[in-house]
């Protein structure tokens, strides 16, 4: 689950999600929820605790397109 859809599910506010992550900023966790950044490897550690697991750092991944070759496409 991404990051925005926990946060707006839950109804918790940027403010509220950096003080139960600690160590960074209400900007910060907008940034991350608009994909525009990254948190680092302990911020992913502790959104996935303070998550309960429903948002993992796997969820903070881009979706990029997958390119197909014309051999793969024949």
């Amino acid at each position: 689950m991404k990051l925005a859809s926990y946060m707006t599910r839950d109804g918790v506010s940027a403010d509220e999600m950096a003080d139960r992550i600690g160590d960074c900023s209400a900007s910060a966790v907008r940034k991350w929820a608009a994909d525009e950044r990254l948190p680092r490897a302990e911020q992913q550690r502790r959104i996935y605790e303070v998550t309960n697991g429903e948002v993992t750092p796997n969820d903070f991944v881009l979706d990029l397109p997958v390119e197909q070759s014309s051999e793969a496409a024949a």
